[in-house]
C-alpha cells in the first residue's frame, strides 16, 4: 500500500523538534516508507537528512517579528502551495510538529482529505499569543485527527488544555540513540584528557542554546556558589546570551572554572567525560539533551520554580531514580550537587538507572517503529 508521511515544521533551524524531525524521517526511511519534509528557511539540519528525502521550502511563519498580518499575508499563498505539494506527491498522512507552522497544514490536509497527526513539543500549554488563539478557538479539534504527547505531564496538558479526548492521543518519545550515547570507560577517559580534565574532577554539563528562556546563567551562578576548583562546569551551545554569560563567569567572585565551548556537532564524548546534567530551562522537559545524558549513563539535576516545574520534573525520571530536583536558585543547586557526589554509591546506581531507563523506554530502536504503528492507524482511520 502507498504511504508517503509528511513532516511539516516551521524551518529546519538547529532545535529539538528540527533533530526529531530529522531522525525520524531517516529512521522511517530506512524502514521503506517514502517521507518528505516541508519546513521555511534556514535549513541547517536539512544536510542530516538521508539524500534521498526531499525538503520542500514553503515559507509557513513570519519569523522571529511574529507579526499577525505578515502571518495572515503568508497562510494563504502557504495553503495554496501545501495543497499542491500534498496531492502532488500523493501525501497520506501529515505529521506536524509546532503550532507556528501547523496551521496552514492543517488546512491544507483537510482540503486534500489527509489525516493530521500533531505532536506537542513543549511543557507549559501555552508557549506563545498565536499558540493560545490557534487553540482556544478548538480548530484543532476539528482539523487534527491524533495527537502525539512525549511525556505523561503533556499527555495531560493536551487533555486539559486542550481538550481533546484520551482516545485520540498517542504518547511516545522523541527517543535517543542509545548505541551512540553509551558508557565507555576508554572514551570517558581519552575524551577527559582532549579537553585537560583530570579523573578527580566533578564536571557538570549544561547543553542549550544560549536564550534567556533557556536560563543557563542559573548554572553559572550555581558553579560559582561550590566555590571549589574540584568542579568544572561546561557548557555547549551558542546563542545571544553567550557574551553576556562568559562576561559574568568571568566577572563572579569564587574559585570557579567554567568553560564555554560554543556549538559542537560530536557532542557524545562530552556526555561521556562528563558527571551530571544540569537542567535549568523554564518547563523542562524529556528533551533530546536529556536523553542523550541518561543515555551516556548520566544523573539529570532538574531545577524547578514553582509547582507545575516540579510536577513536570518528577514527570521527566518517570519514577525512577535518575537524577535529583532542585530549587531555582544557585544556592540550592550547589547545594544538591555536592551531596550527589558525597554520596558515591547512590551516584553510581541513579548513572546505571538512567541508562537502563533511556534503553528500555526511549531508545530509537523501539520508538521509532512504533511510529508506523500509528501512521498506520491514521490511515485506517481515514479510509473507514
Amino acid at each position: 500500500m502507498h504511504n508517503h508521511v509528511c513532516h511539516v515544521i516551521t524551518t529546519l533551524g538547529a532545535g529539538g523538534a528540527e533533530q526529531y524531525v530529522v531522525q525520524l524521517s531517516n529512521s522511517l526511511k530506512t524502514a521503506g516508507i517514502c517521507v518528505s519534509v516541508v519546513a521555511g528557511e534556514p535549513h541547517d539540519l536539512g544536510e542530516r537528512l538521508m539524500p534521498d528525502i526531499h525538503v520542500e521550502t514553503i515559507k509557513l511563519h513570519p519569523g522571529n517579528s511574529r507579526s499577525s498580518l505578515k502571518y495572515m499575508v503568508l497562510i494563504f499563498p502557504a495553503i495554496k502551495r501545501l495543497v499542491d505539494y500534498f496531492r502532488r506527491e500523493r501525501i497520506t498522512v501529515v505529521h506536524t510538529h509546532l503550532a507556528a507552522s501547523a496551521l496552514p497544514a492543517w488546512i491544507a490536509a483537510k482540503m486534500c482529505g489527509i489525516p493530521v497527526i500533531h505532536s506537542k513539543m513543549h511543557t507549559g500549554s501555552i508557549r506563545s499569543g498565536f499558540e493560545y488563539l490557534l487553540f482556544i478557538t478548538r480548530l484543532h479539534l476539528i482539523l487534527v485527527n491524533r495527537f502525539l504527547a512525549f511525556t505523561r505531564y503533556s499527555e495531560r496538558e493536551v487533555r486539559e488544555c486542550w481538550r481533546v479526548p484520551a482516545s485520540r492521543i498517542s504518547v511516545s518519545s522523541i527517543g535517543v540513540d542509545t548505541f551512540r550515547y553509551a558508557p565507555n570507560p576508554v572514551v570517558r577517559a581519552e575524551a577527559r584528557s582532549r579537553f585537560g580534565i583530570s579523573v578527580d574532577d566533578r564536571v557538570l554539563l549544561v547543553v542549550a542554546r544560549l536564550h534567556p528562556e533557556k536560563c543557563v546563567e542559573l548554572a553559572v551562578r550555581a558553579a560559582c556558589a561550590l566555590n571549589d576548583d574540584r568542579y568544572v562546569l561546561l557548557v555547549v551551545g551558542d546563542g545571544e546570551e553567550r557574551g553576556r554569560l562568559e562576561q559574568l563567569a568571568s566577572d563572579l567572585p569564587g574559585n570557579h572554572r567554567i568553560h564555554f565551548l560554543g556549538i559542537m556537532k560530536d557532542t557524545a564524548p562530552i556526555y561521556a567525560l562528563s558527571d551530571i546534567l544540569l537542567q535549568t530551562t523554564r518547563c523542562p522537559n524529556m528533551g533530546t539533551v536529556v536523553l542523550e545524558a541518561m543515555a551516556s549513563g548520566m544523573p539529570v539535576l532538574i531545577a524547578y520554580r514553582d509547582d507545575d516545574e516540579y510536577r513536570m520534573a518528577k514527570d521527566t525520571f518517570d519514577d525512577v531514580d535518575a537524577g535529583e530536583i532542585a530549587k531555582a536558585t544557585p544556592e540550592d543547586i550547589a547545594i544538591t550537587v555536592k551531596e550527589m557526589f558525597y554520596n558515591e554509591t547512590h551516584l553510581t546506581a541513579q548513572r546505571q538507572a538512567a541508562r537502563a531507563y533511556a534503553e528500555s523506554r526511549h531508545s530509537r530502536r523501539s520508538v521509532y517503529p512504533a511510529m508506523t504503528d500509528i501512521y498506520a492507524l491514521l490511515n485506517d482511520t481515514s479510509e473507514h
